[in-house]
């Protein structure tokens, strides 16, 4: 678990509360600093502690992410934007993995984003790896998975024969 987990440690209440709370955050009129919720989906430790909660997950984690049209015009620039994208589609393309296996996350995160030169990107990945640091795991040295700017979205698992359609 990361540092958010570690804070509210002594009241799983409070953690469980402040994991939901990013909507309720973003959308408040009372919310004037919302380049906290930039800071807050760049990391780390907040991406663990939401995909290994019980009650919340990949998926919640990936909702977090739609709020971006929320903040974008008012207060995020071009390259934060982005990021927030990458990072957003990099949970999507390996949710199907991360959502059985969450110890997944840290390899996902590097064999997706490592070929994206952005100091926050960067700095996700760091942080990562030294979340990892006494876990043994592979590390990518090159971007070898499916990248978040890829045109692939989603890959849907379970199907016993073939899809024939897909409803969003």
């Amino acid at each position: 678990m990361g540092k958010f987990y570690n804070l509210y440690n002594d009241s799983p209440i409070r953690l469980e509360y402040f994991l939901a709370s990013v909507e309720n955050l973003v959308i408040s009129p009372k919310f004037q600093d919302k380049v906290v919720y930039y800071q807050l989906l760049t990391k780390f430790d907040f991406l663990e502690d939401k995909i290994n909660h019980p009650k919340f997950g990949v998926e919640a984690l990936i909702r977090d992410y739609d709020l971006i049209h929320e903040v974008a015009e008012e207060t995020l620039n071009p390259q934060q934007l982005k990021i927030l994208k990458f990072i957003q589609r990099t949970l999507q393309l390996s949710s199907h993995i991360v959502s059985k296996d969450p110890t997944q996350l840290v390899g996902q995160l590097w064999g997706r984003l490592q070929g994206f030169n952005y100091p926050d990107i960067e700095k996700l990945l760091k942080d990562a790896e030294d979340s990892n640091s006494k876990k043994t795991w592979l590390r990518p040295l090159t971007p070898s998975l499916t990248t978040p700017d890829s045109p692939l979205i989603r890959t849907f698992t379970g199907h016993n024969s073939s899809v024939t359609a897909v409803s969003v």
